[in-house]
């Protein structure tokens, strides 16, 4: 197993370990929690165990059950340059206007 592959791993498991505390402050046993997934309670197992086999809807659901939908809506998002906007709002797009120079 390669770095790439150990992290990966890693986070799952955690994911895995965060999931599993977040069904037990709700004190709901795997069974339930596993069927308002539609998952059988071996699914759920392997997911709070931090399986790579877990399909990502499957997080989704999870986490929309907990009220942490939109904790994903970060995930992916282009990361901007902090000075590149500060350029930005500093010096704003003109709109072009029906008028252009040299032309009447």
């Amino acid at each position: 197993m390669n770095n790439n592959e150990e992290s990966i791993s890693a986070l799952l498991e955690q994911l895995g370990k965060r999931l599993k505390a977040a069904r037990l402050a709700r004190n709901e046993s795997q069974e339930l929690f596993a069927s308002r997934l539609g998952l059988t309670r071996q699914s759920y197992s392997r997911m709070e165990q931090g399986s790579g086999q877990t399909l990502l809807i499957n997080w989704l659901l999870a986490s929309s059950i907990l009220g942490r939908i939109q904790d994903w809506q970060e995930l992916l998002v282009e990361k901007q340059d902090l000075f590149a906007k500060f350029e930005q709002a500093k010096n704003p797009r003109q709109r072009a206007g029906s008028k252009r120079k040299g032309k009447r």
